[in-house]
């Protein structure tokens, strides 16, 4: 059976960190939009463009929050909480960072799972008795696994 050796695997505290911390970034990207859009909210702005203003910062938020994961782990092999953190998500069957194509389906899935009640906290939680590879389903379903980065 391919795949990384045991020492090789991230820990569950490191991803549960990583995914703080991307939490905790994206909160203050959006703070900081939020008080671009207040400040652009001063007296005698003109009412139609203030509106247009709104719009466009509200599909950058979303073309934020839907890319930055699938984007970052494409191109870098990690988001910035898991840089912090050490961490990076490769291809199960080799070890390489992952397709643009299957960090959208990683991301993608793990949205669609918080449709289903309960089904997000198995899914993270899911890491902590998986054997071999520690992975969470998302990680299963599109053959993924999250290991240490070296450097």
């Amino acid at each position: 059976m391919g795949g990384p050796p045991q020492e090789a695997l991230a820990n569950q505290g490191a991803r549960l960190g990583a995914r703080l911390l991307d939490g905790l970034i994206l909160i203050v990207a959006f703070a900081v939009v939020l008080g671009v859009v207040v400040l652009l909210q001063l007296p005698g702005r003109d009412n139609d463009a203030y509106m247009i203003t709104i719009a466009a910062l509200g599909i950058c938020c979303w073309v934020a929050l839907l890319f930055y994961e699938p984007v970052m782990t494409w191109k870098y092999g990690a988001t910035l909480g898991k840089r912090i953190c050490g961490i990076r998500v490769a291809r199960l069957e080799d070890g390489q960072n992952i397709s643009f194509g299957r960090a959208m389906g990683r991301w993608g899935i793990t949205f669609a799972m918080g449709f289903i009640p309960l089904l997000p906290l198995l899914n993270v939680l899911w890491c902590c008795w998986d054997e071999p590879f520690r992975q969470c389903l998302h990680d299963k379903v599109v053959t993924t696994v999250v290991v240490k980065n070296p450097s």
